[in-house]
């Protein structure tokens, strides 16, 4: 009977999540409003206040969505249900963050997440908390967010979710879109966007681009391009939250249209925008998400004071048995007291040999870099010595045989000229190839993004390794030192992958913001163990660690077999 009970509970609770999905908000809460949630099992009573609170935020009921979800949230709590509990804190994000009350604060619940997701270290929940730290941050800091989704879509890519990609690289259009002066970056995340919704037919998703699209538009002054994709998304309808985003649509055509100096038409979606204007609304459900924090913390709090009371008498007795086993520690302690300063001299001792042997080590260290410097010396020398020595003295016997005024054939007087003609070419040639050797680089005309772009060019055009440089917030050159130590880091990364990824794709992606850049190169080759790689032998790894270091920045490599490398470097630029 009582099986009999939970599958039909399950049946209706399914029903509902279901209709919740098609957003047919109207028959969800018909079926919701006929269950007793009295009479419901804890976890089915957990589930009916999820959806409830999915429901109400559908229907542009924040503040009751929110208290549904803080509901439903203890419930999966009380029933250790940690997975379903930590999964709500997104639900709730989203609302807290759209709301204006600058009292309602996010953070509290992202970083119960994100805490929970590192513990899990599941490629699909951290994808999803760098997307909701992106949205926190996008107002206060731009380049913050692009980092946090950036992170989203490498984490995404251990997934192969194609959806979620979509929505990371729609989420970026917004922020290069709105943010920042990159509306060329935001149209083309835009596209990679669309192309899946329309590939699965999501509609609302498809509205959400035409606006963000229009939005674009009318910020580059382009108002009829601008009224175009607002119409498309019109004609979508979108019912998710279908109240305010009408209202939102229709205040935005009606902004296009006074822009243009249509002003009739501009009227005419200013009357449609002020019939879903509910600012008043809004205020109310701010106040009421905020009654509704405020008695859920004063509620914790005394649950953590009835649960210190029920406490207080184990813990009288811990005290008791702690003052036992103090008395005994000490009396242990005054036993061990003299062998601990041995072994703690000891350890000082050895401490002091350590730190000579690094000293020594370190010191070695600059013996070897000042003993190559030397050797390259000597190599340019010798170079200098053996071929262009050899070759400007045999010049030098050939100018001396000219200046001699002795009758010669002129057969002989025109192949001694063609000879020194070539003597001269060849020693030129020798000149430029010693130059180009120690010189093949960043040029301080050139710049570092340039430089990158002609190196991925000359290295794609093999047709085997193709690569791909992206930047953000690099309009201004750098220090040129670091310009050049950066290059060649990355010149020695690609040889790596080379050598030894035996991958097609590789993407650069810089990142400049405040005191900071930040270098991350993926590709998608064969990827090794961590674990495998020596100090000292792990393809130019520790070399790069070791530079990085020095300039005050840390190195990360994250590597999968068969599925690919990520290395992210962070430095300052000062």
């Amino acid at each position: 009977m009582l099986t009999a009970i939970c599958h039909a509970q399950d049946a209706q609770l399914d029903e509902v999540d279901s209709l919740i999905g098609e957003r047919d908000t109207e028959k969800a809460s018909q079926i919701l409003k006929k269950l007793d949630s009295g009479k419901l099992s804890p976890p089915h009573n957990a589930r009916y206040h999820y959806l409830f609170g999915k429901l109400e935020g559908l229907k542009n009921n924040a503040d009751e969505g929110f208290r549904f979800f803080l509901l439903a949230r203890d419930k999966y709590q009380v029933l250790d249900s940690v997975d379903k509990a930590a999964s709500i804190n997104l639900d709730i994000i989203p609302i807290l963050t759209s709301s204006k009350n600058n009292d309602l604060d996010p953070q509290p619940f992202m970083d119960e997440y994100l805490d929970y997701a590192r513990e899990k270290d599941d490629p699909e929940l951290l994808t999803k908390a760098y997307m909701q730290l992106g949205a926190i941050f996008i107002s206060s800091d731009v380049q913050r967010t692009i980092g946090y989704y950036r992170q989203a879509i490498r984490e995404n890519k251990k997934t192969g979710d194609s959806l979620m990609d979509a929505k990371i690289h729609h989420n970026l259009g917004v922020a290069f879109g709105e943010m920042t002066s990159e509306k060329d970056s935001a149209m083309h995340h835009y596209e990679l966007a669309l192309r899946e919704y329309e590939k699965r037919g999501l509609s609302d998703f498809i509205a959400y681009i035409y606006n963000n699209k229009a939005s674009v538009f009318k910020q580059l002054k382009q108002f009829d391009s601008s009224i175009f994709y607002y119409k498309k998304a019109e004609d979508l309808a979108p019912r998710e939250y279908e109240k305010e985003n009408k209202r939102f649509l229709y205040t935005n055509m009606a902004e296009a249209y006074e822009l243009k100096g249509d002003f009739e038409n501009a009227y005419k979606y200013l009357k449609l925008k002020n019939i879903y204007s509910d600012s008043i609304q809004q205020s109310e459900q701010n106040k009421a998400m905020l009654d509704i924090q405020t008695k859920y913390e004063v509620e914790k709090k005394e649950n953590e004071n009835l649960r210190l009371k029920q406490n207080r008498i184990w813990l009288l007795a811990a005290l008791a048995v702690l003052m036992l086993i103090l008395v005994i520690v000490f009396l242990a302690y005054k036993n061990i007291r003299s062998k601990k300063a041995i072994v703690e001299k000891e350890v000082e001792v050895q401490k002091q040999k350590v730190d000579k042997v690094l000293k020594q080590q370190e010191l070695a260290g600059i013996d070897a870099m000042i003993e190559g410097q030397e050797k390259e010396r000597q190599r340019i020398a010798n170079d200098l010595h053996d071929n262009l020595g050899s070759l400007l003295a045999t010049l030098k016997l050939h100018f001396q045989n000219m200046k001699r005024k002795q009758e010669r054939p002129w057969e002989e007087e025109e192949r001694l000229l063609k000879q020194t003609d070539e003597l001269i070419d060849e020693a030129y040639q020798e000149v430029r190839n010693i130059a180009h050797a120690k010189n093949a680089g960043v040029h301080a005309q050139e710049g570092l993004l340039p430089a990158l772009k002609n190196f991925a060019g000359k290295v794609s055009a093999s047709n085997k390794l193709h690569i791909e440089v992206e930047d953000s917030g690099m309009d201004d050159r750098l220090e040129n030192s670091l310009e050049i130590l950066i290059f060649r880091i990355i010149q020695e990364l690609i040889t790596n992958v080379i050598k030894h990824a035996e991958a097609s794709e590789v993407t650069i992606y810089l990142t400049h913001h405040g005191d900071s850049i930040n270098i991350l190169v993926e590709d998608n080759g064969k990827g090794f163990t961590m674990s495998q790689v020596k100090p000292k032998e792990g393809m130019g790894i520790y070399s790069i660690q070791k530079r990085v270091e020095h300039r005050g920045g840390t190195v990360d490599v994250e590597s999968i077999p068969e599925r690919g490398t990520s290395i992210v470097i962070n430095m300052p630029i000062s």
